[in-house]
């Protein structure tokens, strides 16, 4: 099991490639300095920790086994950390107001963003095909040892499972919320988080209420629809996203 601070909020995100540079890990440790008023470790699981700032703890990624689900690596650590409290970022998460409750509140499963700007019709059309999917895990948070069953359940079924889903979200989806309601979600989801690439009528617009603003782009990209990272916003969300570029 990896070492970790037991009596404080444990906080990881991951970087592996070329897509994003040091300074999404940077902004992302200042925006939590900002916006969670609880003691926290900061940890960045990467390939590449240049340019990273020197108090944020460095875990090498070649440690993880790199299975064909896209970010799997984020259920293989919830098996290895078994903590009080821990929490996943996705590194194009912006943080914009405070989430101190989300970060201390009880819970008894590991917890999940649910996608409330999916449009209901993916339940009839798509959801029976596995190709739509109400899990996020941009912003993630368990509790000692209540996510390990996750990991060895994919370790149980791997074959199955690396032929059936293409990511960890789908999997999470329906194995473990379809299939048995195993996943806690934040009952306030729509309050907190939104979608800055969503496609409708509040595409690219700012939320002053919420928490946290997500940018979720690699399944639009895949798809070929018009998306922008937090590197390429136009508008307000890279002037937030910028304000956190102080010195560590």
């Amino acid at each position: 099991m990896l070492e970790s601070d037991r009596d404080t909020l444990n906080v990881y995100t991951f970087k592996w490639g070329t897509k994003y540079g040091p300074e999404y890990v940077n902004r992302l440790h200042n925006s939590l300095k900002k916006h969670c008023h609880t003691d926290f470790k900061f940890h960045c699981i990467t390939d590449n920790s240049s340019g990273i700032y020197s108090n944020i703890e460095i875990i090498d990624y070649d440690t993880f086994q790199h299975t064909p689900l896209f970010t799997l690596e984020k259920v293989e650590l919830m098996h290895q950390i078994n903590t009080n409290n821990n929490l996943i970022l996705d590194l194009d998460i912006l943080i914009h107001n405070d989430i101190t409750d989300l970060c201390i509140r009880p819970i008894d499963k590991p917890t999940f963003i649910w996608t409330h700007w999916t449009p209901e019709w993916h339940w009839e059309k798509l959801v029976p095909k596995k190709t739509a999917c109400f899990v996020n895990s941009s912003f993630v948070r368990w509790s000692g040892d209540n996510a390990k069953f996750l990991w060895e359940y994919y370790i149980h079924n791997r074959e199955y499972l690396d032929k059936e889903y293409q990511s960890c979200d789908k999997y999470l989806f329906y194995e473990h919320h379809l299939k048995g309601n195993k996943l806690g979600f934040w009952e306030d989801s729509d309050k907190h988080f939104y979608n800055y690439n969503e496609q409708g009528p509040n595409q690219y617009q700012y939320n002053p209420t919420a928490s946290c603003c997500l940018f979720n782009t690699s399944h639009l990209i895949k798809m070929g629809r018009k998306c922008f990272e937090l590197s390429e916003t136009p508008d307000w969300a890279i002037d937030i996203w910028e304000s956190y570029d102080e010195s560590e």
